[in-house]
């Protein structure tokens, strides 16, 4: 009886609707779940009935009349778009941001979850909530990861990194120039011409302290003692004159004579107003002393006393810095740098525990144009346990940006790190934005012990959903390949965990609707039915 399928129409819709009520529970049921991916339905019609139009020919519209035969449920499909990322300040919660999914081992099988709510175990493994064993790929001693095959993800809390000997110390920053002094002496008081200072160009005979004119012939000896201490072995003398065999008669003559002398001896002499300057040209305390001027001749000058206004002395600069030996030991490695010279210095190493050191103790650091020379020294030394080691003194890096100067500024010269560590014991375990597992331990030493697995999968519908929110692979799946968070174009989030991507007011819409669909078909039925009974009732 025809009235017999819409009836049956409307009994399709109630089956279709109802399903989308189940998936929409589901997904207002898992709205607090970590990593869910909510779910949605489309209908399709089902087939048609064909009923012949009588009459009609080529020339018509349409040959036949199609009657639907109500719907059904044509897919329930997944949406895997990103669900918002959640902190939760654990740092072995993980969100993955992008494509990807975590790959967990549960009695040998390989499942896949979005998840990422993980934890270690008594054994140390990281295992999801469920206890399913989280995979990766492990490191070995010396951090480097076998990618060849999925493991599960182990940390051994109790494990200790060996410790590593200091092979370079590396030092930076600036040395001040001026580290080290000069002895410098000065006249007590300028001379003068007619109560004015005098200058250079001034003649001898025309200063006020000239009491007798000095005449040709006179000698003016400068009685000094040297920076070593000594008298001169030639004594340094002046001859007025302005004729063959004499010097001249003006101060500049007199200075520049004087310094010709006293330059080979470390001694230079300089005039400004009137005052006269002596200087070492040797950094550091010396015995410069001027103790007067002696006149052979008939010439007399009141010639003033000396003052001294720097003592000279010897600067140093000390760095230290903590070293290790083949043992892991420590050692306090003292280098005290004395500057000798304008551009020249002198290095002396030493270690506060009192080991020896066989070579490389003391040597020469020079400078040109405020730039070192040389970039290093090595040295050798023999620790208390009897081994012996070498580590270089790195002055700068300029591939890392370090440099090591000698400027007339502020000295800003230390030890700025060394590559050495001793025996390491985990503190803890954090896990960076590529996957990688690292161990932190108490020597300041960071290593790799493994490396996080993301699975791609070709075509993520194609996975079937499993309890605790796992897929499994199926052959709609297509290929899923494994490898690291950024071969993947995605990045793993430590101390974030990934909510589910359910949108409420979405769904309470779509309940409302098929709640009114449901209805709407129940109509159907029953007004299907009371044309039932009106036919039935013909027959009275």
């Amino acid at each position: 009886m025809a009235l017999l399928k819409s009836m049956n129409s409307g009994v399709s819709g109630l089956n279709a609707f109802q399903k989308k009520m189940d998936v929409i529970g589901n997904n207002i049921a898992n709205v607090e779940t970590i990593g869910f991916k909510s779910s949605r339905v489309t209908f399709s019609q089902l087939m048609s009935k064909n009923e012949a139009r009588s009459g009609a020919g080529s020339n018509a519209p349409q040959l036949t009349e199609q009657i639907g035969l109500g719907v059904r449920v044509g897919s329930i499909d997944r949406d895997f778009s990103q669900g918002a990322l959640q902190s939760t300040g654990m740092n072995t919660d993980l969100a993955i941001e992008g494509d990807g999914f975590f790959v967990v081992n549960n009695n040998g099988q390989n499942y896949y979850s979005r998840a990422g709510n993980f934890s270690f175990n008594k054994d140390g493994f990281l295992v999801s909530g469920d206890g399913n064993m989280i995979q990766g790929f492990m490191a070995d001693a010396n951090g480097n990861v076998n990618t060849g095959t999925l493991e599960s993800l182990r940390v051994d809390f109790e494990g200790t990194v060996p410790p590593k000997r200091t092979e370079v110390v590396t030092v930076g920053g600036n040395l001040n120039s001026t580290t080290s002094t000069y002895r410098t002496l000065q006249s007590q008081s300028s001379l003068k011409v007619s109560g004015n200072s005098a200058q250079a160009s001034s003649l001898l005979n025309d200063l006020d302290q000239t009491s007798t004119s000095f005449v040709d012939g006179d000698i003016l000896t400068l009685d000094i003692t040297l920076p070593d201490g000594t008298a001169p072995t030639t004594p340094i003398t002046f001859i007025y004159g302005a004729g063959a065999g004499a010097n001249g008669t003006t101060v500049e003559d007199m200075v520049n004579h004087f310094n010709t002398q006293l330059s080979p001896l470390d001694v230079s002499v300089s005039i400004v107003d009137g005052v006269l300057s002596v200087k070492s040209t040797v950094m550091g305390e010396t015995d410069l002393e001027v103790n007067g001027l002696d006149i052979t001749g008939t010439g007399s000058i009141n010639f003033p006393i000396f003052n001294t206004i720097n003592e000279g002395s010897t600067g140093s600069h000390t760095i230290s810095t903590t070293v290790f030996d083949t043992l892991g030991n420590q050692h306090s490695l003292i280098v005290r740098i004395i500057q000798e010279a304008e551009d020249s210095w002198t290095y002396e190493a030493s270690f506060l525990d009192g080991e020896t050191i066989t070579s490389g103790k003391t040597g020469n650091i020079n400078f040109v144009n405020g730039d070192v020379v040389q970039s290093n020294f090595e040295l050798t030394y023999e620790s208390s346990n009897g081994t012996e080691n070498t580590l270089t003194i790195g002055l700068g890096d300029p591939q890392e940006g370090i440099s090591f100067n000698q400027y007339g500024g502020t000295t800003t010269m230390k030890a700025l790190s060394q590559d050495g560590y001793g025996q390491g014991k985990l503190i803890d375990v954090g896990i960076s934005g590529d996957g990688k597992v690292e161990g932190v331990y108490d020597n300041g030493n960071t290593v790799p012990l493994a490396f996080l697995a993301l699975a791609e999968v070709q075509n993520v519908n194609g996975l079937e959903q499993v309890t605790g929110g796992l897929f499994k692979a199926s052959s709609a799946a297509g290929e899923i390949n494994t490898g690291f968070a950024d071969e993947l174009g995605s990045s793993i989030a430590s101390g974030f965990l990934e909510t589910s991507n359910v949108d409420l007011a979405r769904e309470f819409t779509e309940m409302i609707t098929s709640q009114r669909a449901y209805q709407s078909n129940a109509r159907v039925i029953t007004t299907s039915d009371e044309m039932l009974v009106e036919a039935v009732n013909l027959k009275r």
